[in-house]
């Protein structure tokens, strides 16, 4: 699809849209497998492996209060412990083989870069450390150092966002891949927002995006047919 008139920033969401989010769960359950290890003599692939089949089973709510229970080990405290473990190790993740080949496309572009990412402060700051973010894109746009109430989809990270770059909202797109969160604000404020599915059906009816895409290629393949 052709985007009307000319970009001069493409903002990104981080999880799931510059790299696979599972892949930092899975560095944070081999994380805490290793402190469960070290400091209650669990054997490590286990407890990894236990944790991955409950997360797998049921989502994310209990993953450590269950694997606790399961060992005969469950309290709340330890349950804490775990979890700070988790949130503040260092990721072992990384990007999108596509991801450097698209930014070096929107460089030569002359097209700014920019991420907008929720999650704690953090946790998203250590994931971007880890994949080396912070040298690549000209902003980095963290709604929970704004605020929680600010994450997405309200529009402020979006406005504080535009500001940063000196440009006007149509002169920038929203790269992402959560329908339920990723649109309302970048469209709130006028920006045009692409919606980032991949392996997934291109068009959902309750999705807000102006851009389907599936695939990060097809963001330049815009940009140069308009």
């Amino acid at each position: 699809m052709r985007l009307s008139s000319p970009i001069k920033a493409v903002l990104f969401d981080l999880d799931d849209t510059l790299y696979d989010e599972m892949t930092f769960v899975a560095s944070g359950f081999d994380a805490v497998a290793n402190y469960l290890s070290t400091n209650f003599h669990l054997i490590e692939e286990e407890m990894f492996l236990s944790m991955m089949e409950v997360i797998s089973k049921d989502g994310r709510g209990k993953v450590f209060d269950k694997v606790l229970e399961y060992s005969g080990l469950y309290n709340p405290k330890l349950v804490d412990e775990l979890v700070s473990v988790y949130r503040s190790h260092q990721p072992n993740i990384d990007l999108y083989e596509d991801v450097i080949h698209i930014f070096q496309e929107l460089r030569g572009l002359d097209i700014k870069l920019g991420i907008i990412t929720d999650g704690l402060y953090s946790v998203q700051k250590n994931k971007v450390s880890s994949l080396g973010l912070q040298y690549l894109v000209d902003i980095i746009i963290y709604t929970d150092e704004i605020g929680r109430k600010y994450w997405k989809p309200h529009p402020i990270a979006f406005q504080r966002a535009i500001e940063e770059l000196a440009i006007e909202p149509y002169e920038a797109i929203y790269v992402g891949n959560d329908p339920t969160k990723d649109f309302a604000g970048p469209n709130s404020i006028g920006m045009r927002s692409v919606h980032l599915c991949k392996d997934r059906c291109l068009k959902e009816s309750s999705c807000e995006a102006d851009i389907h895409i599936g695939s990060l290629n097809e963001i330049i393949s815009a940009l140069l047919n308009q």
